[in-house]
């Protein structure tokens, strides 16, 4: 017989928190290009359009505790990993783990890439996923 996890205080605690919790996002902006009007071999003005270096691609920062709880509600499905009592159930036996749930959250950019190669990032999720397998 299956046990399920019954709404707590505690939990829905967690959930407001998410709702309010989503950390930084750095902004996005296109490619810049400059025009810069130079002098022809022959003294005619030329405009040449020269590429700078763009801004930084959106990254958006997720604590490892609102990861937890988005993998848990089932943002993640569509990249393999299992949502609510099938989450738990494979954390539990092995079939899922912090660093596929991070994996996931970084292909729906939704986390900087950088960030699985933080064990203390990682080490956190971890234990936010714990937490939630607890009974």
């Amino acid at each position: 017989m299956e046990t399920t996890k019954a709404l707590t205080p505690k939990t829905l605690a967690g959930f407001a928190a998410l709702a309010i919790g989503f950390s930084s996002t750095t902004a996005s902006a296109a490619p810049i290009q400059r025009q810069i009007v130079t002098q022809g071999p022959n003294g005619a003005s030329k405009l040449v359009k020269v590429a700078m270096a763009s801004q930084p691609q959106a990254t958006r920062q997720l604590s490892p505790f609102n990861l937890a709880y988005m993998a848990y509600q089932g943002w993640f499905t569509n990249e393999g990993v299992p949502s609510a009592n099938q989450l738990i159930r494979d954390y539990r036996t092995g079939r899922i783990s912090a660093i596929e749930v991070a994996q996931a959250a970084v292909q729906t950019n939704r986390l900087s890439a950088d960030t699985l190669n933080n064990d203390s990032y990682l080490a956190s999720l971890d234990t936010q996923l714990k937490a939630l397998s607890q009974d």
